[in-house]
């Protein structure tokens, strides 16, 4: 199977220097990126766009991590095994719950591994 060249990823993050961060590290990789600091904007967007690639922190205000997650269950399952997240605390998360998404990436993560996952979790065949 061919891989395209770009994919369009959102990045849910409310701290703006990791928000900039990964945007500028996914862009360098052919990624067309979109940031917000909410889970409300997320949903807005999710609802209106069709993402390749979610990378959603579980810290946010207003519409929480788990609670966007919980949309995504609800609204598009299929979709959750697109989705990488990002915590300070990966040793709070269930076997359960990781089994729903694509990825766990650890706080504070290192940019190569942030690269590998998000090519890996964009592929129309993502674990």
């Amino acid at each position: 199977m061919e891989r395209r060249s770009s994919y369009r990823a959102l990045v849910v993050e409310d701290d703006g220097a990791i928000l900039n961060l990964v945007k500028v590290v996914l862009e360098r990789e052919n990624f067309t990126v979109e940031g917000v600091k909410s889970g409300a904007a997320a949903i807005e967007l999710l609802d209106a766009i069709a993402y390749d690639l979610l990378i959603l922190d579980l810290m946010l205000p207003d519409v929480g991590g788990e609670q966007l997650l919980g949309y995504l269950e609800q609204t598009q399952p299929k979709y959750l095994r697109r989705v990488v997240v990002t915590t300070a605390s990966p040793g709070r998360m269930s076997c359960e719950f990781l089994q729903r998404i694509c990825r766990l990436l650890a706080k504070p993560f290192d940019i190569d591994q942030l690269v590998l996952i998000a090519k890996e979790c964009a592929q129309p065949d993502a674990a």
